[in-house]
């Protein structure tokens, strides 16, 4: 979606979309897929935010802490997978004001690792990730 720049210099939808885009691709794909940098993780996703998990039927609320140790355990599951380069591919990025939804997914080498929803709210510090789903191909 594009938008014109207005006369009062307000930031343009296009401009709020890429910050979304660099705090997820900061925070979530180089931070908790690539070198796990608490800094790095912490300065993308709010202090409240809760990844919320399907499992035999119920969800679960994960905090980033205990998201990094699920993430140390899948690393010792299955190194030859974490060793392989992270990317990404945005399918949607959706903004209504001060709330955004994206949509992507995760690839592990050629391995389609997962599909993303991530939402995030704009807070006076910049956009911030607060909640994540997400379902494996």
């Amino acid at each position: 979606m594009v938008c014109s720049v207005n006369d009062v210099g307000e930031v343009t939808l296009d401009e709020e979309e890429e910050a979304i885009k660099h705090v997820i691709e900061e925070a979530y794909i180089k931070g908790v897929h690539g070198d796990q940098d608490e800094g790095r993780i912490r300065s993308g996703f709010h202090q409240e935010f809760a990844m919320l998990v399907l499992s035999n039927n119920t969800i679960q609320k994960v905090k980033v802490e205990d998201w990094l140790g699920r993430i140390t355990q899948l690393k010792k599951e299955n190194p030859e997978l974490w060793k392989s380069k992270t990317s990404h591919d945005f399918k949607l990025v959706d903004v209504t004001k001060n709330a955004a939804l994206a949509k992507l997914n995760v690839f592990k080498g050629k391995t389609h690792f997962s599909t993303d929803y991530m939402l995030l709210y704009k807070f006076e510090e910049g956009w911030r990730i607060v909640s994540k789903i997400f379902t494996i191909p």
